[in-house]
């Protein structure tokens, strides 16, 4: 998990790939650091805490699910769009692998 503001800063920079649901901006880092870290961002706009942190939660366990098949030193960090608090699970997986297909971060294909 991300959760220094030097990592948020540096990811804020980075090239990225959209979906209604979901934004992602990704660097890889060396293959020195093999895990896949993920920082989500979700603004106020999207709902209160609850709403929040309802979706964080569910966001996690997909990138778990999701984390064996990422490129290796993958860092990912997720921007929440409106849509997704009405969003089910299976829309958010779709929306997460759809994202990290583009930006060519899956080693193999996910559904």
């Amino acid at each position: 998990m991300i959760r220094t503001a030097a990592d948020f800063t540096a990811l804020a920079a980075a090239p990225g790939v959209n979906t209604p649901l979901l934004g992602v901006r990704y660097v890889v880092r060396a293959e020195e650091s093999p895990a896949f870290r993920i920082g989500i961002a979700a603004s106020k706009k999207i709902g209160g805490a609850v709403v929040r942190n309802r979706i964080r939660r569910r966001l996690k366990v997909i990138a778990r699910e999701l984390a064996p098949q990422v490129r290796p030193g993958t860092d990912a960090l997720i921007g929440v769009r409106a849509a997704a608090a009405t969003a089910t699970s299976e829309q958010l997986r779709a929306a997460m692998s759809d994202c990290l297909r583009r930006a060519k971060l899956l080693k193999v294909s996910a559904s």
